[in-house]
């Protein structure tokens, strides 16, 4: 009896520290997605003098490279074209096992004029305020 309390206990332990480690993992998914992205619009703006306003110009289905995150693309400037970059951002799937990663709820690549910016933003802490996690979420 005193071993399946032992081994309840651990399990109560490492299970949620296993959960983390598999989000933190799928994290990569979301980075190689957009970087799938900077690469198809980098090919497209090389045929055309604009970048891409939809994926289906780019020709890539974000479904075959993670079935856990989904990108969304949007121009950048006021009003908002696709002339001198985008804005790319990834989420996860509503209801996939990404959801429920409170820490990087969304990445982003921002590129304008040739220089891309990298942030992250989501609620590490549980706060209930979204906030700047590029930190965490990005590699070094």
């Amino acid at each position: 009896m005193v071993a399946l309390a032992v081994a309840g206990i651990l399990a109560a332990i490492a299970y949620p520290a296993y959960t983390s480690q598999l989000q933190r993992g799928r994290r990569a998914d979301a980075i190689a997605a957009l970087s799938a992205v900077m690469q198809a619009q980098e090919r497209f703006r090389s045929n055309v003098s604009n970048y891409a306003s939809s994926l289906n110009s780019l020709n890539i289905n974000i479904s075959d490279i993670t079935p856990h995150y989904q990108v969304s693309l949007s121009g950048v400037g006021n009003p908002a074209a696709f002339s001198t970059g985008y804005i790319a951002t990834a989420t996860p799937v509503p209801g996939g096992k990404q959801a429920r990663d409170s820490a990087c709820k969304s990445f982003t690549v921002t590129l304008n004029r040739a220089t891309p910016t990298y942030t992250a933003l989501g609620d590490p802490d549980n706060s209930g305020s979204d906030r700047d996690t590029r930190a965490l979420c990005w590699p070094n």
